[in-house]
């Protein structure tokens, strides 16, 4: 039933080259707005059917037969080493504050508390213009100096000046 909707969808469009063009983008649209790297193998797909199409007629069955063969084909050879690319050596992710090459920047600034630290509580700093989520292994009250010891994710750790 389905099959028999894109098949006269393909046919009243009537350029079928157009179809799988369409269908490409979609699926690299898709790949721009979801984690991971999937739908990119399947837009390619899509466009290797297009191309093929333009240089020889094939039946609808035989394009979506290609289509998935060609599209699970590249996920299975490309995925890995694509994604691989992309991933920093050691795991995770690249644009981690507690990346050294972040940290080191800030480490030993001395900001402002906005909102009271304690041992048990978070409080805020002010760094650079910006509010800051701030842990302290000692208390500190609103107004006082502090010092940067280490950044931890999205979490500054202070101690007093």
């Amino acid at each position: 039933m389905i099959y028999g909707l894109i098949g006269d969808f393909m046919l009243l469009l009537g350029n079928y080259w157009l179809f799988w063009f369409g269908i490409g983008f979609v699926f690299l649209i898709l790949e721009v707005a979801t984690p991971g790297v999937v739908f990119l193998f399947f837009g390619a797909g899509a466009w290797v059917v297009m191309a093929l199409c333009l240089a020889f007629p094939m039946p609808p069955y035989l394009q979506w037969v290609v289509f998935i063969i060609l599209s699970l084909l590249f996920l299975a050879l490309f995925r890995k080493k694509l994604t691989a690319m992309f991933r920093k050596p050691g795991g995770g992710r690249t644009d981690s504050l507690s990346e050294p090459m972040f940290a080191n920047q800030y480490i030993g600034r001395e900001v402002v508390v906005i909102k009271a630290i304690g041992p048990e509580r978070p409080g805020m700093i002010e760094l650079n213009g910006s509010n800051w989520q701030a842990r302290s292994q000692a208390s500190l009250g609103e107004g006082q100096n502090a010092k940067i010891v280490d950044l931890k994710d999205l979490v500054v750790w202070v101690e007093p000046v």
